[in-house]
């Protein structure tokens, strides 16, 4: 809990900061983000996230996205599109680190998703996320989000069994082009 809170202690720090790094239109964006965890109470815990998107005007991207993920409990792949909308800071500020800090940016996907947990589901799945890009540099970001995400049938898996939704903070970086 420490580190959600000093995380958006941080963010509500830079708020100051312009946002303007290659979210542009005619930029790409590939953005990476995942675990890998070879000793979990679910033997070897994989994860991987992988979108490419598009600008089609400033700071508004379309794309589409793969995700694989496997365990003992259950394993699961996925594709689908995703639509981003990256909002702008206040002129004639400075991040505190980096080149560049983007304070908020609302995500959305729909994709179509195939779980092996006691048996095998197919859904569609409803996605929606919120978070700060932390640029690195002008074309390397650190992304710090909430993700809520709602299926169709029960393909996540918690402490009270099989469920349709799940809510997770996820970390990845950002590569633009």
């Amino acid at each position: 809990m420490k580190w959600i809170a000093l995380a958006a202690a941080f963010g509500l720090a830079t708020l100051a900061a312009p946002g303007a790094a290659l979210v542009t239109q005619g930029s790409s964006e590939l953005g990476l983000a995942g675990n890998l965890d070879t000793d979990s109470v679910a033997g070897t815990d994989f994860d991987l996230r992988v979108n490419y998107a598009y600008f089609v005007f400033d700071r508004f991207s379309v794309g589409v996205r793969g995700l694989l993920g496997d365990n003992d409990w259950w394993s699961y792949f996925g594709a689908g599109v995703t639509t981003e909308y990256n909002f702008r800071m206040a002129e004639g500020f400075r991040p505190l680190f980096g080149t560049d800090f983007v304070p908020l940016f609302l995500g959305a996907a729909i994709d179509f998703r195939s779980t092996e947990l006691d048996d095998r589901q197919n859904a569609v799945v409803f996605c929606g996320e919120a978070g700060s890009k932390f640029f690195l540099t002008d074309a390397t970001a650190l992304v710090l989000s909430m993700v809520g995400e709602i299926g169709t049938e029960d393909i996540y898996y918690d402490k009270d069994g099989p469920s349709d939704k799940d809510l997770r903070f996820q970390l990845g970086l950002r590569f633009y082009f």
